[in-house]
């Protein structure tokens, strides 16, 4: 069997010289073209694969979504909206508001009277209270802090406190229509103030500590 002159070394015939009408150039392209369509099928493939993926993904979350999402209104996904809020819409009052927020004002601190007896001294005083703030009271708090105020002096020597606390009824609530007056007493040791037993000698600032809402 004898060889062929025109066969490539690998057992590949040459393709021959191109034919009196056929271009060269045509025959590299349409290779070319070939390989091309083959990659760009590969290619495809990958992208099918990645978009099948994708859209398997999204399937996913959404399912997930409807599944453990926040819910509608109906289902309760709101349901803290309207968590502390009685039937007309307004905040319930809590057990006890601190002085802070209690809308409470001591606007005056009167000294009535002070007497002596038994080597003690009291103070009698007289405090006129506010109400600015939001809910009605039925329990208020307050503590009295007394004062001797040396004749022809500024200073002020802290002699004496108490606490006195005030209860209203449900007819009689504290609330904002008007201003409320109290009167209460401190009692300390005589031995604590050389002030004189005049109301003039002493003096009084009273704050509140506790107030309970009805």
């Amino acid at each position: 069997m004898t060889r062929d002159a025109d066969a490539e070394p690998d057992g590949h015939r040459d393709a021959g010289p191109a034919a009196p009408d056929e271009d060269p150039s045509l025959r590299h392209a349409s290779r070319r073209g070939v390989l091309a369509v083959g990659a760009t099928g590969l290619l495809a493939g990958c992208l099918v694969t990645s978009e099948e993926e994708s859209v398997d993904g999204d399937a996913a979350g959404q399912t997930d979504d409807e599944d453990g999402g926040g819910g509608s209104d109906a289902d309760g996904g709101d349901s803290g909206s309207n968590a502390g809020s009685g039937e007309d819409g307004a905040d319930d009052a809590p057990d006890e508001v601190g002085p802070d927020g209690s809308g409470l004002l001591v606007t005056e601190a009167t000294v009535l009277d002070v007497t002596k007896s038994g080597g003690r001294t009291t103070v009698e005083a007289r405090l006129t209270v506010e109400n600015a703030g939001r809910f009605e009271y039925g329990t208020v708090e307050f503590r009295i802090d007394a004062y001797a105020t040396p004749a022809g002096s500024d200073e002020r020597e802290a002699v004496g406190f108490e606490y006195v606390t005030e209860r209203f009824s449900p007819d009689n609530r504290f609330d904002g229509s008007r201003s409320r007056r109290f009167t209460a007493e401190i009692t300390f040791p005589s031995r604590r103030s050389n002030a004189r037993a005049d109301p003039g000698s002493y003096a009084v600032d009273a704050a509140v500590r506790r107030a309970e809402p009805l």
